[in-house]
């Protein structure tokens, strides 16, 4: 269970990180790097948020769950 916490945390910082890249870019490598790896998750999570669709409809709050599985992935949103 403390994985799961740990990678939470981790996705929450990147997604910190990679807001912040777009209002501050880093440097040249640096800001292209963290885009396109922001984006490739991102693409990910709504590709999984759209094969799970059935099932985030069902739970008792889905626009949270949504919120989650887009910033987390379905493995991580429920712990």
């Amino acid at each position: 269970m403390h994985v799961l916490t740990f990678a939470k945390g981790a996705l929450a910082a990147f997604w910190v990180l990679a807001l912040l890249n777009l209002l501050y870019p880093m440097g040249e490598s640096w800001y292209l790097a963290v885009n396109l790896i922001a984006g490739g998750l991102l693409l990910a999570h709504i590709g999984e948020m759209m094969l799970f669709k059935t099932r985030l409809v069902g739970q008792p709050q889905p626009w949270l769950q949504r919120v989650q599985v887009l910033l987390f992935g379905r493995g991580l949103a429920r712990s």
